[in-house]
Parts: C-alpha cells; sequence; structure tokens
C-alpha cells in the first residue's frame, strides 16, 4: 500500500477483534513515529506501550470518570469545565448529552494503546531558533500521523484518542508531571470497517497565489 492510498482508506475504528497486534507490527508503528519531522531535529516525543488487560480496564475507567466530570483532552489541549463565558448552556448542554452517549468501551476491548507524550520542555535554542511554547505538540501531530498511516498500511486499525483526563492517566502511566500526554493511539485488527465520513471539495480549502 503507497501512502497516498493509506491516507485515503485510513478511517478511526472503535470495533475491533479479539487478536493480538504481532511485536513487528508494533516496532513498525513505533519506528515510523519516531522518524516524524521536529524543529531543529529535537525529536520532543516519547512513547508509553500499553498491552495488558488490567492497564486497559483502568484507563477505560479514567475515561468513564473524565466524561462524567468534564475534565477531559480534546485534540491534544486541555479543556477543563466550567466551560468559557462565551459558550452559551444550550451548547454545554448538548455537548454533555453526547458525552452521556458516547460509549468508551472499545478502550477494554483494543489490544494495544500507545500514549504519545510531549516533552515541552526540549529546547532549539541551541542550534540557533526561538521555538514557541506549543512547538513540541506540532511534532506530536506529525507522530501521530505517522502511527495512523502505518497501522493502516499493515492491515490493523487505529484511532487517534484524547477522551482523558490528563492528571489520572499520566499518574497512572507514571509519565513525569513536566511532560504532557498529547494523545492515545488506539491500535488492533478491525472488526467492522466504519464507512468513509467524506470531505468538502478541495476548490474550497485552497487558494493559489501566482
Amino acid at each position: 500500500m503507497d501512502v497516498l492510498e493509506a491516507i485515503r482508506s485510513r478511517r478511526s475504528h472503535r470495533l475491533f477483534k479479539n487478536m493480538p497486534v504481532e511485536q513487528e507490527k508494533i516496532d513498525k508503528i513505533l519506528d515510523a513515529a519516531h522518524w516524524a519531522p521536529s524543529p531543529a531535529n529535537t525529536q520532543p516525543w516519547e512513547f508509553v506501550v500499553v498491552r495488558g488487560a488490567d492497564a486497559r480496564k483502568r484507563l477505560y475507567e479514567f475515561s468513564e470518570e473524565a466524561k462524567k466530570s468534564g475534565r477531559i483532552e480534546v485534540r491534544g489541549f486541555s479543556y477543563i469545565r466550567p466551560l468559557p463565558e462565551n459558550i452559551s448552556e444550550e451548547s454545554e448542554e448538548a455537548e454533555r448529552l453526547a458525552l452521556e452517549h458516547y460509549s468508551l468501551s472499545f478502550l477494554k476491548n483494543v489490544p494495544l494503546i500507545i500514549a504519545v507524550v510531549g516533552l515541552p520542555l526540549t529546547s532549539v535554542k541551541s542550534a540557533g531558533f526561538q521555538e514557541t511554547r506549543n512547538s513540541y505538540k506540532y511534532s506530536c501531530g506529525a507522530v501521530i500521523q505517522n502511527m495512523l498511516l502505518t497501522a493502516e498500511s499493515l492491515g490493523l486499525g487505529s484511532l487517534w484518542f484524547t477522551l482523558f483526563d490528563q492528571k489520572l492517566v499520566r499518574q497512572f502511566l507514571m509519565i513525569d508531571r513536566a511532560k504532557h500526554l498529547v494523545a492515545m493511539v488506539l491500535v488492533g485488527y478491525a472488526a467492522i470497517p466504519p464507512p468513509s465520513p467524506g470531505r468538502l471539495p478541495l476548490k474550497l480549502k485552497v487558494t493559489w497565489v501566482d
């Protein structure tokens, strides 16, 4: 499978078969992640690989707690209740109801969870660059994309998952407080391929400057 085919066929999976992911494939996913681009090649990332059923159950429980409390990670950025003042009560209620009906049981069933940990204190100043406070997050985004596409090319399903309590999960996985748990990538053999979400026409997203 070439990279363009992997990009177009990748989906977010939440139903997985009861099959372990082979070590060889795990190694390839991690290696692809480690070759992501980063400012001045600082490589501001680390990985925690979770395979045990008990550990996955605990992560499920933590995410259920986060769902109820609203203390969750959204797309890698901390989002903690109460909502900002400019968010209406109607929007808050709609979000609460959506979270209540969102099943997280796939966390117990997926055979492999890889936590992507960002290193905010990694500096590029020694290379003559001025870093931004969030630059590590952009690198971790590239890391995650590499992981998703590699999983797809290996016949695996995956999910970029951010509905969790940063503090609880970080403590459970023994991640230092100075580091940021950006996301968890779920990987396994897909049970049911989800339909394509589709895309808006490309012409609506492109501006040409000649």
